[in-house]
């Protein structure tokens, strides 16, 4: 019968110190145990899942953090260089996961990938300064994103595109909306009477493209850059894509040289 043998001091240390950060397969050759033996140690001294104990976390813990799906953020890899990584955690099996310094490093350059409207403070550990108005930003796009339409906000809305006097930006300021969001309600209604053309050809001056470029660097939604400029939402992204900056469905990405 195989003789037990008791743990040291320094591998329990070494155990839980490392625990997540090392697979389990690398600790057992180090200690010369069993996969299962470091498994069920780890286990009785109250390390839980591996997965929750390392500088990073799993793309499908991500998935359910942020409410985006699994597969989307697999695409991010592709489309937007997200940068996903293969960690083993246990005997064979690789997890994909990204780790927290490399996550914040490609939010900082993808702030309009993610929604962190709904995101709980400090769930990836300490934040960057630049975060906290980047959250802002999103509650602001979202106020304006997710509030159903009442009676009241249509009666509205067909009074002021009846007067035949008011321009999408003006009619979505009044009813605190996206410009898109009033252009499907008008849609949704079956209203044939349309908000007033805006001049969108209007010469942009110096500071007004470096408003554009320091908000969309900010965080800030185009529909939110649009209002602080008095355009409209529809003009703005003309703008930024005669500027250099291509779009990947609504997510806009900035030319590789410094605009301004």
């Amino acid at each position: 019968m195989a003789r037990y043998r008791l743990w040291r001091k320094e591998e329990i240390a070494y155990l839980e110190h490392y625990w997540g950060i090392y697979s389990i397969k690398h600790m057992a050759k180090k200690f010369g145990r069993s996969v299962d033996a470091v498994k069920l140690k780890a286990q009785r001294i109250g390390l839980g899942d591996a997965r929750l104990h390392f500088e990073g976390i799993t793309i499908l813990q991500l998935s359910e953090v942020i409410g985006v799906d699994y597969n989307c953020i697999k695409s991010w890899g592709k489309r937007f260089g997200f940068p996903i990584k293969l960690k083993l955690f246990s005997a064979e099996q690789k997890v994909k996961v990204v780790y927290y310094r490399d996550l914040w490093k490609w939010l900082k350059t993808h702030k309009h990938v993610v929604d962190f409207s709904r995101i709980e403070p400090g769930i990836f550990g300490p934040e960057p300064d630049w975060m906290k108005e980047k959250r802002n930003a999103d509650l602001v796009a979202k106020k304006k994103r997710g509030k159903p339409w009442s009676e009241d906000d249509d009666l509205l809305l067909k009074s002021l595109v009846n007067a035949y006097r008011y321009t999408y930006p003006e009619i979505a300021a009044r009813l605190q909306r996206t410009e898109g969001s009033v252009k499907r309600r008008l849609m949704e209604l079956k209203i044939k009477a349309r908000p007033v053309r805006i001049g969108n050809h209007t010469k942009y001056t110096q500071e007004e493209v470096k408003q554009i470029v320091d908000l969309y660097d900010r965080g800030y939604s185009i529909d939110v850059i649009a209002e602080r400029l008095g355009k409209s939402a529809l003009g703005v992204r003309g703008k930024m894509e005669r500027m250099g900056y291509r779009f990947k469905g609504k997510v806009p990405i900035p030319p590789k040289e410094a605009l301004v």
